[in-house]
């Protein structure tokens, strides 16, 4: 397991862009932030439209020319894994893009190759890695559940194997690669709805929640993810939890409405489901249907769409709909969670989207924020 004990375990998400120092930079700058374990993203293109990046949004738009130029995460974790230091892992990857029989091969050969430092998060995928390739994201929840059954059964058998699945059939196929000292990777399941929640609790070591529908949207998830691991005789303490967000971390009100401000500040907001908007009282302007991620048109974020539909985003609504503050304030956010047995968490760094000055108060929060989360103690986990 990539944690275990009586504390909270703390990752970094970095993406894996060029230009390469960028990605080196960043593994660094994870690393003196405190982070125990690293996550890389796994995209084909980013969700942000390439046409509408530049410095205008970003300063960091000077020397990273395109979102979209993304290294293979499993190389990166090759590269960067050592046998000490933080362990990495996708967040994640998806059923659609990848095959079982690759990803029982390329992750038992990175479980070799770090000493079992490697973990293998993945979910059903996302509308902008997948249909503008011609992959189908139809049934994607049926074709998770189909391709990490495919994976476990090729780690646990040396003989010739026989797999039906709806997706994927193997005949008298041969996965030769031994385990590493008698073990497997971790596999972290990403889930949000019940079956992939339940998904997570039944075959992974751990559960990957993204907090964009609430404190409430996890005590559901949670309940689905234990049924799911009860269901296959396991204890539901057996799997980490571990909640996915991207805090804004400031000083002030002055800077929480200098955030509201930012370009790309908007842009994240307008990826929140419109469920989370009608949470807090207010209409998405994406409509009452939106989902956030998997519905989101790139044209929304052009340069001309994002300044019409930013306008509505007010430092009232930022601290509503993201966690944001001191990094007080973001602990006392995720507590009730911790309280109720979360014991992981993996952030997502906003700093490089900010201004330099807005930057630098970011990271320094960051870090007490991380300080203070592993000097915290879950509760009992029990839903």
């Amino acid at each position: 397991m990539v944690h275990t004990g009586d504390r909270v375990g703390v990752g970094c998400y970095v993406d894996p862009i060029t230009p390469l120092w960028s990605l080196r930079a960043n593994i660094r700058l994870a690393k003196l932030l405190g982070a125990e374990d690293i996550w890389f993203g796994d995209h084909a293109k980013s969700m942000f439209p390439s046409s509408a990046w530049g410095p205008h949004l970003s300063p960091f738009a000077r020397w990273i020319p395109s979102l979209d130029a993304f290294l293979d995460p499993t190389v990166a974790i090759a590269k960067y894994a050592g046998r000490r230091g933080p362990r990495m892992g996708t967040s994640v990857t998806d059923a659609v893009r990848r095959t079982p029989a690759d990803l029982a091969r390329v992750w038992m050969s990175l479980h070799h190759l770090t000493g079992g430092r490697a973990v293998l998060g993945i979910g059903a995928g996302e509308a902008e890695n997948t249909e503008p390739y011609g992959l189908d994201l139809q049934r994607s929840v049926s074709r998770l559940e189909d391709v990490v059954a495919a994976v476990r059964a090729a780690w646990e058998s040396s003989a010739p194997l026989t797999h039906e699945g709806q997706f994927h059939e193997w005949h008298d196929a041969t996965f030769a690669l031994p385990q590493w000292r008698r073990s497997s990777p971790d596999v972290w399941v990403a889930g949000q709805g019940p079956r992939t929640c339940r998904l997570a609790g039944r075959e992974g070591d751990g559960w990957i929640f993204i907090l964009n529908l609430g404190i409430d949207g996890w005590h559901a998830g949670a309940k689905q993810m234990a049924e799911g691991a009860r269901a296959a005789g396991k204890d539901p303490e057996s799997v980490t939890r571990s909640a996915y967000f991207a805090p804004l971390l400031c000083r002030g009100e002055a800077a929480a409405v200098e955030l509201s401000r930012q370009p790309m500040v908007q842009a994240l907001l307008l990826t929140l489901p419109a469920s989370a908007w009608a949470a807090v009282g207010v209409d998405h302007p994406l409509g009452a249907d939106y989902k956030g991620f998997p519905d989101l048109d790139p044209a929304v974020l052009e340069a001309d769409n994002l300044a019409h539909h930013g306008r509505v985003v007010t430092p009232e609504l930022l601290r509503s709909l993201i966690p944001c503050g001191r990094a007080e304030d973001v602990l006392g956010y995720l507590q009730p969670l911790i309280d109720e047995g979360l014991n992981h968490v993996i952030i997502y760094s906003a700093a490089a989207a900010l201004k330099p000055r807005l930057a630098a108060s970011h990271l320094y929060e960051q870090r007490r924020l991380i300080r203070m989360l592993k000097n915290s103690t879950p509760g009992r986990f029990n839903p």
